[in-house]
C-alpha cells in the first residue's frame, strides 16, 4: 500500500484555474505537465472557475494553448451554474418569476 499513489484513490480530479492552473496568460509552474500525466494515467479532468467573463469555449482554448487537456464539455464555469440552477427553478417561457 505505501507505493500506491494518491490519485489512485479518485476517478477524477476538479481543477481551479486562476492560480491553480494558470495565472492569466502564464501556466503555473508544473501545473500543465501535472494534468498531463494524470489525463495519461486515465483520470478524468475537469476545470472550474468563478470567473464568468470567458466562456467554456474560450477558456478550453487557453489551456489547449498551454499544453493542459481541456475541451469545452470540461470546463465549468459561475455563470453555466448559474444558468442552469434557473433553468431547473423557472419553468421555459415564463416571462417573470
Amino acid at each position: 500500500m505505501a507505493n500506491t499513489p494518491l490519485i489512485a484513490g479518485y476517478d477524477a480530479v476538479l481543477s481551479d484555474l486562476d492560480g491553480v492552473v494558470y495565472a492569466g496568460p502564464h501556466a503555473i509552474a508544473g501545473a500543465v505537465e501535472a494534468l498531463q500525466r494524470l489525463e495519461s494515467a486515465g483520470v478524468q479532468l475537469a476545470y472550474v472557475t468563478n470567473n464568468a467573463s470567458r466562456s467554456s469555449e474560450t477558456v478550453a482554448a487557453h489551456l489547449q494553448e498551454l499544453g493542459a487537456p481541456a475541451t469545452a464539455e470540461t470546463v465549468f464555469g459561475s455563470a453555466q451554474a448559474g444558468a442552469e440552477l434557473l433553468a431547473g427553478q423557472v419553468p421555459a417561457g415564463a416571462r417573470s418569476w
